[in-house]
C-alpha cells in the first residue's frame, strides 16, 4: 500500500477518534493532540504544543517510555486545571528508520471504552445520551448523542454538573437518583427535564448506574448515566390524551345524564336521562336532602365532599359510587366542574353515567385474568405448579444457592403400579389418589420448597438445602409418608413410589440437565426393585 495513503489513514483515525490521544517523541515531548484530548483537557493546541507528558502525567518520564512495548497499559494520574483523575493510558510505540514515537490513548480508569472493545461501538453509536460522571454530578465524558441533545461541546460539559443542567423544580429527582446509586449501585428510571445550551427545556427519561469492577463491586465514584430524549413520546402522549378527552366528552353528550347544583337554594336540576339512571320520577323533589337519601352514608360523604371541593376550590372532579337500594349494586360515575352564571353566581354542573356493566366486565376480566394465570402455571387436577412455574422457582432457588454456597435438590417421584389402581378402581380413584398424593407431599415438605406435577403419576420436589446429605433426608421423609394408605370411597389405596435425586450444582447447572439426571436415578430405582430411592452419581 502507498505510504502516503497509510499516513493519511493513520492521521484520520487519530483526529476522528472519540478517545483522547497524544503523539509524542521518545523524550516525552507532545507533538500532536487530537480534538477529543483538547476538549477533555479544556485547552487548545498552542497550550499543549512543546509541553511534555510529565506536565500532565507526572508519573511518566523519558526513561519510562523506553520500557513501553506494544499496547502497554498503565493506570496513571492525570493533572487537570483544578483536580486530578485516574486514567488508563495505553502506549503504542511507532518506530521508523530514523525515530521512535509513541501514540498514547487516555480513558478514565473505570471507562469500559477500551480500544477495539465492543462497548465502544455502543457508546459511540447509541441514540441515547450516555455520560460518564462522578457521584457529585461532574460530567467527565459524553457521547455524541448527548452532545447533540444538549448542544454543548465536550469541553463545555466538563465545566458543568447535572444539577446545573436541571431546570428548577427537578432537584428532588436528581437527589433521589444520586441516593439510589449510592445505596444500591443503580437507580430507577425517572422522567425529568434537561436544559439545552440555548435554554430550551428537554423532557427526558434517565437512569444511572455505578461502574463496577470485574467482581461486581462498585468501582470508585464513577457513574454511567443514560438519558433518552422523550419529546416525541410526550407529543404522542399529549395527542392521545387530547383524543381521549374528545371521546369522553362525546360519550357524555350522547349517553349520559346531566345535572346542576345551585348552592344558594341547595337544589339539583336533573335531565331526563339523569332521572332514569337514578331511578326517580319527574315529580321527585330534587333538594339536596332528598338526593342524599339515594346513597349510603359513605357514598353521601364522598359525593358531597366532591361537590364542596368543586365549589370552593374551582376544580373538576370525578367519582365512582354505588346507588343505594340495588342488588346487585348499580354503579354510577359522577363528574363535576364549576361554572358561573350571568349573575356571577358560582354553581356546579356535571354528568352522571351508569357504569354497572363496565364494573361487571372489569370484575369479570380481573377474575378471568387470575384464572388464566392460574391455569397457565398450575396443573388442573392437583392445582400444583406445572413445569413453567417449576422452572421459574428453580431459577430463584439457583440464585439463592449461589449466594450462600448451598445446594438445590431435584427429587423426581414416580408412583409404582399406578396403572393397576386405575384398572382396578377406575379413573376417579386414580384422580383422587393423585390429589391426595399432592396434598400429602405439600404438607410433608417445607413451605419454601416447591412440589409440582409434570403429568401422569410423576411429581417433582425442589428444595434449597445447605448440603448434599440433606437431600436424602428429605427424600426419605417423603418416601415414608407415601407408604401410608389413602382412603377413597371406603377403600384403602396403597401405592408405593420410586424416587430419583439430583443436586445442583453437583449434577448440572440448569433445570433440564438436573431433571434428566434425577429421572435416570428414579428409573434405576424402579428397575432395581421399586419403592426405593437412588441418588444420581452414586
Amino acid at each position: 500500500m502507498d505510504q502516503d495513503l497509510v499516513a493519511s489513514l493513520l492521521t484520520s483515525a487519530f483526529e476522528q477518534s472519540s478517545t483522547a490521544q497524544w503523539l509524542c517523541d521518545s523524550q516525552g515531548r507532545i507533538l500532536k493532540s487530537n480534538q477529543t484530548m483538547m476538549d477533555w483537557l479544556a485547552t487548545d493546541t498552542s497550550h499543549l504544543s512543546n509541553t511534555s507528558l510529565s506536565s500532565w502525567l507526572p508519573d511518566v518520564h523519558p526513561d519510562h517510555l523506553q520500557q513501553m512495548h506494544d499496547r502497554t497499559v498503565r493506570i496513571l494520574t492525570l493533572l487537570l486545571a483544578d483536580h486530578t483523575i485516574s486514567v488508563k493510558a495505553t502506549f503504542q510505540p511507532i518506530t521508523t528508520s530514523s525515530e521512535r514515537n509513541f501514540w498514547i490513548s487516555l480513558l478514565p480508569a473505570t471507562d469500559i471504552r477500551e480500544p477495539a472493545h465492543p462497548m465502544q461501538t455502543l457508546f459511540d453509536s447509541s441514540q441515547d445520551g450516555i455520560t460518564y460522571s462522578l457521584l457529585d454530578g461532574t460530567i467527565q465524558l459524553a457521547n455524541n448523542a448527548y452532545l447533540t441533545m444538549t448542544g454543548y461541546t465536550q469541553s463545555e460539559l466538563s465545566q458543568l454538573t447535572f444539577n446545573e443542567m436541571t431546570p428548577p423544580g427537578w432537584e428532588d429527582i436528581d437527589s433521589e437518583i444520586a441516593h439510589q446509586v449510592e445505596e444500591r449501585g443503580y437507580s430507577d428510571v425517572f422522567e425529568k427535564e434537561l436544559l439545552h445550551r440555548d435554554g430550551t427545556i428537554i423532557p427526558v427519561s434517565t437512569r444511572a448506574t455505578a461502574v463496577r469492577d470485574r467482581d461486581g463491586g462498585i468501582s470508585g465514584s464513577w457513574v454511567i448515566v443514560i438519558i433518552r430524549d422523550i419529546r416525541a413520546y410526550k407529543r404522542v402522549l399529549n395527542a392521545l390524551e387530547h383524543s381521549q378527552n374528545m371521546l369522553e366528552q362525546t360519550n357524555r353528550m350522547a349517553r349520559v345524564g346531566g345535572w346542576e347544583y345551585n348552592a344558594q337554594n341547595r337544589q339539583f336540576t336533573l335531565t331526563d336521562e339523569s332521572l332514569r339512571i337514578l331511578a326517580i320520577p319527574r315529580t321527585f323533589n330534587t333538594s339536596l336532602t332528598n338526593i342524599q337519601k339515594l346513597f349510603s352514608e359513605d357514598s353521601q360523604n364522598q359525593l358531597f365532599k366532591q361537590i364542596g371541593h368543586t365549589l370552593e376550590g374551582g376544580l373538576a372532579s370525578d367519582l365512582e359510587i354505588p346507588l343505594d337500594g340495588f342488588e346487585p349494586p348499580r354503579w354510577l360515575r359522577i363528574t363535576a366542574q364549576p361554572a358561573i352564571d350571568t349573575q356571577g353566581v358560582t354553581y356546579v354542573v356535571g354528568a352522571v353515567q351508569d357504569i354497572t356493566e363496565f364494573k361487571n366486565r372489569q370484575q369479570s376480566l380481573e377474575q378471568d385474568r387470575d384464572e388464566f394465570q392460574r391455569m397457565a402455571f398450575h396443573d388442573s387436577l392437583t392445582q400444583l405448579p406445572n413445569r413453567l412455574l417449576l422452572e421459574d422457582r428453580f431459577r430463584q432457588l439457583n440464585f439463592q444457592a449461589n449466594r450462600c454456597n448451598g445446594r438445590v435438590a431435584v427429587i423426581v417421584i414416580d408412583l409404582d403400579d399406578f396403572k393397576d389402581i386405575n384398572d382396578r378402581h377406575g379413573h376417579p380413584a386414580g384422580d383422587a389418589l393423585l390429589r391426595a398424593i399432592a396434598s400429602r407431599l405439600t404438607q410433608t415438605v417445607r413451605q419454601s420448597d416447591t412440589v409440582a406435577r409434570l403429568g401422569g403419576d410423576e411429581f417433582i420436589i425442589l428444595a434449597a438445602l445447605e448440603d448434599a446429605d440433606a437431600a436424602s433426608l428429605v427424600a426419605s421423609k417423603v418416601h415414608e409418608q407415601l407408604q401410608k394408605p389413602i382412603d377413597w370411597d371406603g377403600a384403602e389405596l396403597y401405592c408405593s413410589c420410586s424416587l430419583g435425586i439430583a443436586l445442583y450444582p453437583d449434577q448440572g447447572d440448569d433445570f433440564s440437565t438436573l431433571y434428566q439426571a434425577s429421572d435416570l436415578a428414579m428409573y434405576k430405582a424402579k428397575t432395581t426393585g421399586k419403592n426405593r430411592m437412588e441418588v444420581s452419581g452414586q
